[in-house]
């Protein structure tokens, strides 16, 4: 066998292979009295067919199927002997073998390039923003509490902001009659938010169970509905009071409001700082995308944009038809840096000699055990999954990567509350 190897770019490369007729012949001559074995043809008995009409009925189909298997067999043995991992399909171009003639043929595949890491032993510089929880949050999360552990009140002397009405919507036309399959049945409304607040619901004020009204009510962009509304109630949420009774019912583990606003307050900033936590990694890979030299590999960005279209597809309800090339087109750049990401990854875990032990994996499912006791039985058939405790090693590992890659990374950290957040947002 005859190798041949060319670089095409940095991850595609085209292997030229010959192999001779006589490393051939024997097995050509058992496929073909294979073949000559089995063929049946009228006036003669199976297997006695004279060679000559054997040869003009078979020798086609027995060369194109001895090429295949053998192309198969030679192109491992060409990437055994050349030490190449080729990490998609290879496309055989320039196919040819005919009885008697040598094997040749061209093969073209990708292959895993070279990543130039940057030398970031030598610090490298990030910069991210940590939000710090405000009396704001603490507040909204009072009020969430407090509406899960609410008490509804029937109002019998009418309706005022902050109460709800429950009624028929019927959209109006312009000369005031109803639109056919335009109503809304037995809808609730809260009274002074969104849509039906300031002038949309001054026509509910004093409104009682049974009542008429016509509304006009203001959307976004202007948009302006006029509705015939038949109230069926009118309700008031009742929150409970911010008190130490309260503050047990939200959470039985606390015994004052002083206990809950501090016990919330941490919990808000650990979500805070695990989101701090994903920029500084975002602001890492960013910076390894940049500064290594790499391209990323064809075969590799196409495999991403079919899970993208993939993903989108099985998340598609409605069966609303996608356009998959817009939506490639979308997520191409991402693709492109995800990829790149995964290759300067790997580089970096076998330079830096990074690993997880069986030993650390058990550990973890150990302590989720530890703090969920009686999910006990659960985690454990979980984890008897292969899957499930090869995420768990991923993500281990990759906890380790970025603890490695902090010890080279200079943070320049700004606080700022997340008051300052919300306002940027307006």
């Amino acid at each position: 066998m005859k190798t041949g190897l060319k670089e095409v770019n940095s991850f595609t490369r085209e292997l030229d292979v010959s192999v001779s007729w006589d490393k051939l012949s024997v097995g050509f001559e058992k496929e073909f009295k294979k073949a000559q074995s089995t063929f049946e043809l009228k006036g003669f008995r199976k297997g006695k067919v004279p060679l000559n009409i054997v040869k003009k009925n078979l020798l086609p189909s027995i060369e194109a199927n001895f090429a295949e298997h053998s192309l198969n067999e030679y192109y491992r043995k060409a990437l055994d002997e050349l030490e190449l991992n080729p990490i998609n399909q290879a496309q055989i171009n320039k196919l040819h073998f005919h009885e008697g003639c040598d094997l040749e043929f061209v093969a073209e595949f990708e292959v895993s390039p070279e990543v130039k890491l940057p030398n970031y032993d030598k610090k490298f510089k990030i910069k991210t923003t940590r939000y710090m929880a405000s009396a704001d949050d603490i507040s909204a999360a009072l009020k969430e509490i407090r509406e899960r552990h609410s008490t509804i009140k029937t109002i019998e002397d009418g309706a005022e902001t902050g109460h709800f009405v429950n009624g028929d919507f019927q959209e109006l036309d312009e000369s005031g009659n109803a639109i056919d399959g335009r109503k809304i049945e037995k809808q609730y409304i809260k009274l002074g938010e969104a849509a039906f607040s300031g002038d949309s619901e001054k026509a509910f004020h004093g409104a009682k169970a049974g009542d008429e009204i016509t509304s006009e009510i203001t959307y976004e962009e202007d948009k302006k509905v006029t509705y015939l509304v038949n109230v069926h109630k009118v309700e008031e949420q009742v929150l409970p009071g911010l008190d130490d009774e309260f503050a047990v019912l939200a959470d039985p583990e606390v015994k004052t409001m002083d206990e809950l606003n501090s016990k919330l307050e941490g919990q808000i900033q650990t979500s805070l700082d695990n989101e701090h936590t994903k920029e500084i990694q975002k602001e890492v890979m960013d910076y390894f995308v940049k500064k290594s030299k790499l391209d990323a590999p064809t075969s590799m960005i196409e495999n991403y944009l079919a899970h993208v279209v993939d993903d989108v597809k099985s998340k598609n309800k409605n069966d609303q038809p996608i356009d998959e090339e817009n939506l490639k087109n979308a997520y191409k750049e991402t693709a492109e840096s995800s990829v790149k990401w995964y290759l300067i990854k790997d580089a970096i875990i076998t330079s830096a000699g990074l690993d997880v032990s069986k030993d650390l994996v058990q550990t973890k499912i150990d302590e989720f055990i530890e703090q969920n006791p009686k999910q006990k039985n659960e985690i454990k058939k979980f984890y008897r999954q292969s899957e499930n405790k090869e995420k768990l090693y991923e993500d281990l590992l990759n906890e380790s990567l970025f603890k490695h890659i902090s010890e080279f990374t200079t943070n320049k950290i700004s606080e700022k509350s997340t008051a300052e957040l919300k306002k940027g947002k307006k």
